[in-house]
């Protein structure tokens, strides 16, 4: 039996995959890279997360193909507000590898009464466009039924908000309801604006 010579044995270990290399740190990385910038609430000084990602453990249905296909979703703290936690949504698929996961919703146009007057009463709640976003606020995954929530409070007591549910189709979240409540009046009485179900 020859023995390799004991200089060639650190070039050898350079070309293996890191053993330490898990799904959780490659998620992180990308989520570093893209967001350091951006996510002001998610990094110590020195680059560290300030806390963990949530990791869920999924399974997407599928609309083509017989089988739903395994799947991880993280959600990282990104921003940090007085009631609105921001959270960057992460996937991995065997197939696509680890990438950022974006949301559809609707863009709103809200009329008052008196538009210098955030409690005066709503007109008109109209659609005019959709966005996508890879942010969610104040999230939640249920893995059981595979939906993504979220609520978002305009104000702190909840009377004016937002609120959207998303579930998981051929590797993505696809918009099902989306609640608007528009109204500073003291009440919590959101209106549905999209509902697919």
């Amino acid at each position: 039996m020859k023995l390799l010579p004991v200089l060639m044995l650190p070039s050898l270990a350079l070309g293996m995959p890191a053993l330490a290399d898990t799904l959780d740190d490659r998620a992180t990385a990308v989520f570093s890279a893209a967001y350091a910038d951006t996510c002001y609430s998610a990094f110590l000084e020195d680059g560290r997360l300030i806390e963990p990602p949530r990791r869920y453990a999924v399974v997407s249905p599928m609309t083509y193909g017989d089988a739903p296909v395994p799947m991880e979703v993280w959600l990282f703290r990104c921003n940090v507000g007085a009631y609105n936690v921001q959270s960057v949504l992460i996937g991995y698929t065997e197939a696509d590898g680890i990438t950022p996961l974006s949301v559809a919703s609707p863009d709103l146009d809200i009329v008052l009464e008196d538009p210098d007057d955030l409690d005066s009463a709503v007109r008109e709640v109209r659609i005019v466009g959709w966005s996508a976003s890879q942010i969610v606020v104040n999230a939640e995954i249920d893995t059981a039924i595979g939906e993504l929530r979220e609520i978002g409070y305009w104000r702190g007591m909840g009377d004016a908000s937002s609120a959207a549910v998303w579930r998981l189709v051929d590797l993505n979240f696809r918009l099902v309801r989306y609640d608007v409540d528009p109204t500073y009046d003291g009440e919590v009485n959101p209106t549905t604006l999209v509902l697919f179900d």
